[in-house]
């Protein structure tokens, strides 16, 4: 058996009996009949009366309130999960669709809450979190809720609001997921879906490389008309949306969500740009020269610098890899990460119609998370499984935070997952003492880095020129596509060869359609983990625990209390700066080695 069958033989998939034996689990009916019964009891003892309440009453309120989450995030959680086994599946569909349904109804019982809670005067308010009452544990989620309350709507509008994006956006998402699981290519009379075609990229011959480009270019193509529509669509909805909220910038909504301040993600955005010439255009100059080639063609973008084929990983060293890397962190963390693997919370098989990308779900805090990633046995993928790993470790600290407050803004949520790459890569680079290979890994970590760092911010940027475009009337596919090359031409440099057949390439990230304006929260993880990482490398006394604290925390704290303890100011653009050196070091390092 060749090592290609061996890998995908023992690839796992996951259990998610922890939730529901099946669609059919008569526990699922008990479930909604349950939930139908606590939204209805909540309305009627709390609407109305949320401005009467006191500390205590409140802290009743909240025990309710999780006792709600925990099931309506059980049940949708499953459905999700469930869904993403296999995307075509119409069963499935409609199972999730089915189980969204129900719960908007009851989410619309639920939906005064938050009105209430922000029609409270600032005298009770304060009262309500001072020191001595019983929900000052509730602080971070009161002081984000009033963040919205210049924002709100009436509750009939945010009900018709809330009804019609569980209809319209969540039947333009599943057409998005639906098309691109249908997309494959088909090269030498052997056909490969959409994420086996992505994986071509990372062929050592660039024949390959270049067939897989232009083979996925004709094929989005094909169906450029349906992604343009579903990214119309969509941007229009959300303009709408803002426009009735008084949002004066298409990202405002994100940020307020993320309760970060606009100004930090300015200065992030501003120094990542500011410094493409010293990152990106500089590695990839340098690439072109390892490569022995004037330009770099675009499906260059992430192939490796070694001449030969690299050997796939299976599974079991890639688990041991990053376990060891965890372990050598902290043993207790590692001995979270290892529940994964032991459990079945991770499905790594590879299928045609499985969700594309990698994620960590938390589903609810008395279950567990499950990890999805599409599994080659690439270094690469190596990375995103210790990513997808750090995820599911925080969502597990977290998790005892409770319902309410185990949820990390987007920003912070990427900091664990990012930082458990940084732990694997610096294993793997201290145990690696051939020259060569040290090269090999010094490359492949520079483009992670760029990857979760320029790609992302450029994401940024574009997303934010199609919704401000998008204000102007419908978009073409052409304009679209031309924004999209202008900005990869300015994050990418002169060192690439412009094949237009890319312009088409924007219209399979799943994030511009899912979870518009999440990317920048990637490079601000990056960010904050060269921070972090720095700390730990010099051996910080106590860094350690602090840490693990932070991650415990889940979204208990604002940044500001989160950071504190470990003496990191975000709000400085200097912090930025510093961040971005890690990348320029490397690159000055594998320059010493050409």
């Amino acid at each position: 058996m060749n090592k290609k069958m061996l890998l995908k033989k023992e690839l796992p998939s996951w259990d998610l009996s922890d939730l529901y034996k099946s669609t059919q689990s008569q526990e699922i009916n008990f479930d909604l009949s349950q939930l139908e019964k606590l939204t209805t009891n909540f309305n009627k003892k709390y609407k109305g009366n949320v401005h009467k309440l006191s500390d205590k009453k409140f802290y009743d309120l909240f025990n309710s309130l999780e006792k709600i989450e925990k099931l309506s995030g059980r049940l949708i959680s499953y459905a999700y999960l469930n869904y993403c086994e296999n995307v075509s599946c119409e069963e499935k569909n409609k199972f999730l669709s089915d189980i969204q349904e129900k719960l908007v109804k009851f989410e619309s019982k639920m939906l005064f809450l938050s009105l209430e809670i922000n029609s409270i005067s600032e005298k009770k308010f304060r009262k309500l979190i001072a020191k001595k009452s019983k929900v000052k544990r509730y602080e971070t989620f009161f002081n984000k809720l009033r963040l919205f309350k210049p924002y709100q709507l009436s509750e009939s509008m945010e009900n018709l609001l809330n009804e019609y994006k569980s209809s319209s956006k969540s039947s333009w998402c599943k057409l998005f997921d639906e098309t691109i699981s249908e997309l494959s290519i088909s090269i030498s009379n052997k056909k490969y879906s959409f994420e086996e075609s992505l994986n071509l990229f990372q062929s050592p011959n660039s024949k390959t490389r270049a067939m897989a480009g232009i083979k996925l270019s004709e094929s989005l193509k094909e169906k450029i008309k349906i992604f343009c529509r579903i990214t119309n669509t969509l941007a229009k909805e959300k303009q709408i949306e803002d426009e009735k909220r008084n949002f004066s910038d298409p990202a405002a909504s994100r940020h307020l969500a993320n309760s970060i301040d606009p100004k930090i993600i300015k200065n992030l955005r501003d120094t990542i740009v500011d410094t493409y010439e010293n990152t990106s255009h500089r590695y990839y100059k340098l690439k072109a020269k390892i490569l022995n080639k004037k330009k770099l063609t675009l499906w260059d973008r992430n192939a490796p610098i070694r001449s030969r084929k690299e050997p796939p990983i299976d599974w079991d060293k890639a688990k041991n890899l990053v376990l060891e890397a965890y372990y050598d962190f902290d043993p207790k963390i590692a001995e979270i990460g290892k529940g994964f693997f032991d459990n079945n919370w991770i499905h790594a098989k590879t299928d045609p119609f499985k969700a594309s990308g990698a994620f960590s779900h938390p589903t609810v805090t008395n279950v567990h998370p499950y990890i999805l990633v599409n599994y080659f046995g690439t270094s690469r993928d190596v990375m995103t499984l210790a990513h997808e790993l750090g995820h599911g470790i925080h969502q597990v600290l977290a998790s005892k935070q409770g319902e309410i407050l185990s949820s990390t803004p987007l920003t912070f949520a990427e900091t664990a997952s990012v930082f458990g790459e940084m732990l694997t890569f610096e294993r793997l680079l201290n145990a690696e003492k051939n020259v060569t290979k040290r090269k090999y890994l010094l490359a492949g970590k520079i483009e992670d880095i760029i990857n979760t760092v320029v790609r992302q911010i450029s994401f940024y940027e574009f997303e934010t020129q199609v919704h401000n475009h998008r204000k102007n009337g419908e978009l073409t596919s052409d304009e679209i596509s031309e924004i999209w090359m202008n900005i990869s031409r300015e994050s990418l440099g002169d060192s690439f060869d412009y094949d237009p057949r890319y312009k088409y390439f924007w219209s399979y990230i799943p994030h511009f359609i899912h979870s518009p304006f999440y990317v920048y929260a990637y490079a601000f993880g990056d960010g904050m983990v060269n921070a972090l990482f720095s700390k730990y490398k010099n051996k910080e006394l106590g860094f350690e625990k602090k840490y693990i604290n932070l991650l415990k925390a889940g979204g208990s704290k604002d940044y500001n209390n989160l950071l504190k303890p470990l003496n990191l100011d975000i709000t400085k653009k200097d912090f930025w700066t510093q961040s971005i050196s890690v990348v320029n070091n490397l690159i000055d390092e594998l320059e010493s080695t050409i």
